[in-house]
């Protein structure tokens, strides 16, 4: 299993934090100084790709217009290829406010390039949980006759497209490393769905339940694509902000983002983007379980080995 994505992402945030003052201090909790300039000349929306990315950029247009309407500044989107990208565009003042999955948060706050403003809600719940897909017919009905299979990871700094199946087939006692013959990294859990429903995998890791996406293009998805394994419960994605934005700044991102999820518009746009129906405010204490599975994983957080 091939981690060069992962490893990419905590030299990235090494190189971050020691050219930052301070040496990554700022994260939530931790004494960095604010930014000197309370009312910036415009902020950054980012974005990671849980699906196409041009789809995503159509969809969060909206987002961005709102939120520059209320905030008074104008508010741009960044469309990142991967997690690593956004990440590191954050940690370096080049992407103010960023859509990051659960274990890209915890990374990204560890070395002081994001706090946490907001968690998602779907069906309002504000966890989730990855699921492990396989091809209906295939004979392989559970995660241990997927062994010597080929695998579709979304991105290994993914939480439910890498982190936490790779911990569900450690905790029964397989390595997730040697566990399949073939590795294949899609960068989005649409396209790990449709390996699947080529045949050009055998099984993948996505978020449950990342086939509702292709059923307006491949309705029989649900029929030929079908849950083989389940993870433990995860926190859901954050709305996360550079630590060097003003406070006031982030109230004032905060108050417009939970503005927007209330408005009919919002709601919609919502939903295309990420499947998902609003926001709660949260703490960085809600993702210790994160971090706790990428110690089991041996994801050293905050450093590089």
């Amino acid at each position: 299993m091939k981690r060069s994505a992962l490893l990419a992402l905590f030299a990235a945030l090494s190189l971050l934090a020691a050219g930052c003052p301070g040496g990554g201090k700022g994260a939530a909790g931790n004494d960095g100084p604010p930014a000197a300039d309370p009312a910036p000349k415009e902020l950054v929306l980012g974005f990671v790709p849980s699906q196409e990315a041009d789809k995503i950029a159509d969809t969060a247009k909206p987002m961005a217009d709102f939120l520059a309407r209320e905030l008074g500044i104008p508010v741009r989107s960044f469309i990142s290829t991967n997690y690593v990208g956004l990440v590191e565009a954050m940690g370096s003042d080049k992407v103010d406010i960023g859509s990051l999955p659960p274990l890209a948060y915890v990374l990204a706050n560890d070395q002081g390039a994001a706090d946490v403003l907001l968690k998602t809600s779907r069906k309002g719940s504000h966890t989730y949980h990855a699921m492990f897909i396989a091809r209906a017919g295939s004979g392989i009905a559970s995660i241990e006759q997927a062994r010597g299979k080929r695998v579709a990871w979304t991105d290994s700094a993914s939480t439910s497209g890498y982190l936490f199946p790779a911990a569900y087939l450690k905790a029964r006692g397989h390595d997730p490393e040697n566990f399949f013959s073939q590795v294949t990294f899609t960068q989005a859990h649409d396209n790990s769905v449709r390996f699947v429903y080529n045949g050009d995998v055998d099984v993948a890791a996505v978020y449950d339940d990342a086939r509702n996406r292709l059923e307006r293009t491949l309705p029989d998805v649900k029929k030929k694509v079908v849950k083989i394994g389940q993870t433990d419960e995860i926190p859901n994605d954050t709305i996360s902000v550079r630590p060097g934005l003003h406070p006031d700044i982030k109230q004032k991102i905060k108050a417009a983002f939970l503005k927007y999820a209330a408005s009919p518009e919002g709601k919609k746009t919502l939903m295309e983007i990420y499947e998902i129906d609003g926001f709660a405010e949260a703490k960085n204490s809600d993702y210790d379980s994160v971090r706790q599975v990428a110690q089991t994983m041996n994801v050293g957080l905050g450093s590089v080995e």
